[in-house]
């Protein structure tokens, strides 16, 4: 999932005496331009679309038009606005308007599929879940889906043609999902606790088939002292395992029955304090120690998903705390230093808790922002867009030189020496770095080109070793004004295929429109 201001650390534990204030946050050039550059997307209209020519920039730098990433108000745990929900757009059956985004395709172009929002969402909008792709139970590529929650809805599309596969509605918002799922295409989510009342219990856990959207188990979360506080909780899945970060306690549960199998300990020494958990090809548990103390560090935990015996450890350098988890395989962090709020940079580890390279971004000739500076809004450490690792390297998405609209660069960093490998762009194009799973998973990079005012998006990889970009989908000319409308903070691509949703969505759009674009797919 995506989100909002500048990156909010997790709260640590009530009872904590190592809590210390937040950090002043950063002040983003531009950081209310998305409003402005939203609206300048909206008057430019559609515009002729013209192909972009996809080489390296030779330095010259254009204008062109960014589509931020939306920004979310308030800490998480809250609850989302009064708890009462607004008219706008529908309810989660209510019918909503199909917009084709292929009449009028021009030849080359990508076909594309839009689907509008028809969940009924507070006063302050909502967060949209992690993206999951999942074979829908029959044979074929045509069988595949992509599902998301947002609010109190769970809805499954065809990847083909995003028609509605199914549709959940659980009894309160959505406060947590994992970025990966079970094999099998299960997953477990959490949602809250049914009150208005301000609480903001997030202890709920369902289990969901994505292939058919039945529900599984359920279990409710027990709080029994003020170390595993379900004021904020984050879900982790590791093979047949999901863990559940709940306060400075970790549980362990088995996806295909709800069994507990372990337990989080706190060790004696060190002072550290569970932040948060990761998964995927490996469960990890990031905590924070020392905080406030001289030699305040980060220590991150490599878990067993079985027994939650830890299999090794990895400690910070002093001064610097683990915000975001970039890879579990290979082990790739980004660290914030405590001291200066600005300054971040990306460590890679081995395979046994050792640093292999060190990688500073406040040095160089490009500037970087941390997930794009999304921020966090209570998403878990894997959230973080802008970022991908493959091929032995790192690739991030530079800061534009312009500010918030503007072109800017990828660059490649080797993780084995934490050097700059090369550097890519495409004249007068804001990019972003794609996620990818599944099918079609191949080596390089996957680029987003975000769409812009009178030119299409494209979605493109550049090679390994960099060069020149390989264009893998032309979006559509008649998508171009919904595309540059919807902020895209979530992209994914897999199976040939790319997603692009919002971060967030609020009650209503750009100007007051009661329809918003909530997730848009091209693909061959």
């Amino acid at each position: 999932m995506a989100g909002p201001p500048p990156q909010r650390p997790h709260e640590p534990v009530p009872g904590n005496p190592y809590a210390t204030p937040a950090p002043a946050p950063k002040r983003r050039k531009g950081a209310v331009a998305w409003v402005v550059a939203g609206a300048m997307i909206a008057a430019a209209g559609v515009g002729a679309g013209a192909y972009a020519l996809l080489k390296e920039d030779d330095g010259r730098r254009s204008g062109g038009f960014r589509a931020p990433i939306a920004r979310d108000a308030g800490p998480p745990g809250e609850p989302s606005g009064s708890g009462e929900r607004t008219d706008a757009p529908g309810g989660p059956d209510a019918p909503v308007r199909r917009v084709d985004v292929n009449a009028g395709r021009r030849p080359g172009e990508s076909k594309g599929w839009l689907d509008l929002n028809g969940v009924k969402l507070p006063g302050k909008g909502a967060m949209l879940g992690d993206l999951w792709t999942v074979d829908g139970g029959g044979s074929g590529r045509t069988d595949k889906l992509v599902v998301q929650a947002l609010y109190d809805t769970v809805t499954a599309y065809r990847v083909r043609d995003g028609g509605k596969a199914w549709t959940l509605r659980l009894p309160d918002k959505v406060c947590d999902t994992p970025v990966d799922t079970a094999p099998g295409g299960h997953v477990v989510l959490a949602y809250g606790n049914g009150t208005t009342s301000g609480s903001g219990k997030c202890n709920q856990l369902q289990q969901i088939d994505l292939r058919t959207g039945e529900k599984g188990w359920h279990r409710e979360l027990k709080e029994h002292d003020l170390s595993d506080s379900t004021s904020s909780v984050h879900l982790a899945m590791t093979g047949a395992t999901v863990t559940v970060g709940q306060g400075d306690i970790a549980h362990g549960y088995r996806v295909r029955d709800g069994k507990r199998l372990f337990s989080s300990k706190r060790e004696r020494t060190g002072a550290c304090f569970l932040r948060d958990v990761a998964g995927g090809a490996r469960l990890l548990y990031v905590e924070s120690c020392a905080a406030g103390a001289p030699k305040a560090h980060g220590l991150v935990k490599n878990v067993d998903p079985k027994t939650g015996d830890v299999r090794w450890r990895y400690r910070t350098r002093d001064g610097w705390s683990v915000d975001k988890v970039y890879s579990v395989d290979p082990l790739v962090l980004a660290l914030r230093n405590k001291d200066d709020y600005d300054k971040w940079g990306v460590v890679s580890v081995d395979g046994k808790g050792r640093e292999r390279a060190w990688i500073p971004l406040d040095k160089g000739p490009y500037a970087y922002d941390m997930c794009e500076g999304a921020g966090d809004a209570g998403e878990g450490v894997q959230n973080c867009p802008g970022g991908a690792v493959g091929d032995g390297s790192l690739y991030l998405s530079t800061e534009p030189k312009d500010g918030t609209l503007g072109p800017n660069r990828v660059v490649a960093f080797d993780l084995a020496t934490g050097k700059r490998r090369w550097t890519a762009a495409v004249r007068g194009r804001q990019l972003t770095v794609v996620r990818q799973t599944g099918d079609g998973k191949r080596s390089g990079v996957v680029v987003y080109v975000r769409a812009q005012a009178g030119q299409t998006g494209r979605t493109v990889r550049f090679p390994a070793g960099g060069g020149a970009p390989e264009v893998l989908l032309r979006h559509s000319t008649p998508a171009q004004k919904w595309e540059a409308e919807m902020f895209a903070g979530e992209t994914l691509y897999s199976g040939g295929r790319i997603f692009v949703a919002p971060s967030r969505l609020g009650p209503e759009g750009l100007g007051g429109k009661k329809e918003q674009g909530r997730l848009m797919s091209f693909g061959r």
